[in-house]
């Protein structure tokens, strides 16, 4: 357990979720951080509450229109959680949400380099 702890913290799983990636199998709700997994809880209360807009479950296809969703909403607080979210992801999960479809095109994380 602590092993998986410490992998998780260092970001040392990036590799397994790399190999999850190139399979299309890639769990965002497994690979959420705590901190991560509270911005998510937040992001989502946000849109339902200002956009009036269900996410209901916390399964991956949710999560992902969840993002997707946010990503093209012009609210400050919004936006807000959403960049705690994507910051407090691992490395491998930000580089798959940047590559993928899931954060619009013109967002800003999508056309920041971050390296």
């Amino acid at each position: 357990m602590l092993k998986a702890l410490w992998r998780k913290t260092t970001g040392q799983d990036c590799a397994q979720a790399t190999d999850e990636d190139s399979r299309g199998e890639l769990s965002l709700a497994d690979h959420l951080t705590h901190t991560g997994q509270y911005h998510l809880e937040r992001l989502q209360t946000l849109v339902e509450l200002r956009c009036d807009q269900r996410f209901p479950d916390h399964s991956d296809t949710a999560i992902r229109q969840l993002i997707h969703y946010a990503s093209r909403i012009q609210d400050q607080d919004i936006q807000r959680e959403l960049l705690l979210l994507y910051l407090n992801c691992p490395p491998a999960i930000q580089e798959y949400l940047r590559s993928g479809d899931i954060i619009d095109a013109d967002h800003y994380i999508r056309t920041q380099h971050w390296g």
